[in-house]
């Protein structure tokens, strides 16, 4: 996916999100804010695909060790486990990776966006089409406006930095998320559908960016 897409790494990583299994966007995400092939490790714990290689958030060799892994019914479906992980020593983070964590979560809330407008576009409401609600109109409306917000602002961060207050972003994300999920109703807990990608958003948050300088 990777030499499809062009750009910087915050952009790559936004758009294979986006546009990717959500499993790939994993594995790029720890690529390019690595060099290494695998998946983010957290502190505690791993979201990531069975048998691949954890690479620690310090991108340091350090070894990351499994101590249990779980079938979580939320992502199974997008062909992921998470894994408790023995711990570890705390380590700095690059600033970088941070920066890519947030445009992970940022292109996964852009395919939540994609999947309820495409839901949505040729339903009806009270006889008009559901598009033409105010208050969806204005939902699809935030979320667009906050994520070209942030596109903007990562990209002149670019992977060598760090966004301005990181957690300011991921709750910005999380409230986005959300709304995209009302959107879609009962249907986006079909697999793969908003709601699990609003789970994995989330566990992506608990594993990857629940420390901000520090981890391992």
């Amino acid at each position: 996916m990777l030499d499809r897409v062009a750009g910087s790494p915050v952009e790559q990583v936004f758009e294979t999100a986006r546009k990717a299994h959500p499993a790939q966007a994993l594995q790029a995400t720890c690529l390019l804010a690595t060099g290494r092939d695998g998946f983010l490790a957290g502190a505690c714990h791993a979201v990531h695909r069975s048998g691949a290689p954890l690479v620690a958030l310090s991108n340091t060799p350090v070894e990351v060790v499994i101590r249990d892994t779980e079938q979580e019914p939320g992502i199974a479906c997008f062909d992921l486990v998470l894994s408790q992980l023995k711990p570890r020593a705390p380590q700095a983070i690059p600033p970088q990776v941070h920066t890519l964590v947030v445009a992970l979560r940022a292109g996964l809330l852009a395919r939540t966006m994609d999947l309820a407008f495409v839901h949505l576009q040729d339903r009806e409401s009270l006889g008009q089409k559901t598009l033409h609600h105010q208050l969806v109109k204005a939902r699809f409306s935030d979320t667009s406006a906050f994520l070209s917000q942030l596109r903007r602002e990562l990209a002149v961060v670019g992977s060598e930095g760090i966004v301005d207050s990181p957690g300011r972003l991921h709750n910005a994300i999380d409230t986005h998320l959300l709304h995209c999920a009302k959107l879609m109703g009962g249907h986006g807990l079909r697999d793969a559908a908003v709601h699990g990608l609003e789970y994995l958003s989330v566990l992506i948050r608990a594993t990857l960016a629940s420390q901000q300088g520090t981890g391992v």
